[in-house]
């Protein structure tokens, strides 16, 4: 187990309610505050009242002054803020630290390929492997962590591209971030999106490589935690 990112400053907060999309009431030593939630997956089963989490302060405070970046699940704390994760992804590349992708190291953010626009681009031993994240924050049956919780009109239309450009010769991955404690494995969830499960399998009959990988915060260690650098991926 590798912590991948450092958190330096961050400060313990409780869940209050979640008010829109991007914004969660918490409780910061004593004081109610407004804090960014990154992730727009429903999370139902993470954003509960009264459970515990971390916020950091947000350099440039408005309307709210922190980021939820972590959110008391199991026996740990899950990583919601896809930010975090995108990063602890890109450090774990350039550690290498996920066998898939060894000898390649992360060349840019948000490369250009056809009409969109992916989460990085790969360079490995002279080849490119244009990568897109998603965020799976939902515990399923058997310990496999989830994606999505809820219908994605983005999520089905960026695995259609990538078997699009699988089939024509680019090497691409679509890579799923279990950030939750203790994930045996990841399976697409019907029950948020029916489309998805059957996208994921015809992503890797194209050629696309899909992999997932499981993270979580741990406090004591102040950073994200890479506990399963491979995780398998369950299709039934």
């Amino acid at each position: 187990m590798h912590v991948v990112l450092e958190v330096p400053v961050f400060r313990k907060c409780r869940i209050v309610r979640r008010l829109n999309r991007f914004v969660v009431e918490v409780e910061v030593e004593g004081s109610r505050e407004r804090a960014h939630n990154t992730n727009t997956g429903r999370l139902v089963d993470v954003l509960v009242p009264g459970r515990s989490g971390f916020c950091t302060p947000l350099k440039r405070p408005g309307k709210t002054r922190f980021r939820l970046f972590a959110v008391e699940y199991g026996n740990g704390y899950a990583v919601i803020d896809t930010r975090l994760q995108e990063e602890a992804f890109a450090a774990a590349v350039d550690r290498g630290l996920l066998p898939w992708a060894a000898g390649c190291r992360v060349a840019s953010r948000r490369p250009r390929l056809g009409s969109s626009f992916l989460d990085f681009l790969l360079e490995c031993s002279g080849t490119r492997v244009y990568v897109e994240t998603k965020s799976a924050v939902l515990m399923g049956p058997r310990g496999l962590a989830m994606y999505p919780d809820c219908p994605t009109e983005r999520g089905r239309r960026h695995i259609s591209e990538l078997i699009i450009h699988a089939e024509s010769g680019v090497r691409v991955a679509l890579v799923f971030i279990a950030a939750l404690p203790g994930a045996r494995g990841f399976m697409p969830n019907r029950d948020g999106d029916p489309e998805i499960p059957a996208l994921v399998r015809r992503a890797i009959e194209a050629g696309v490589m899909v992999k997932a990988l499981g993270l979580d915060f741990d406090a004591e260690r102040r950073g994200i935690r890479l506990y399963a650098p491979s995780l398998p991926v369950v299709l039934a």
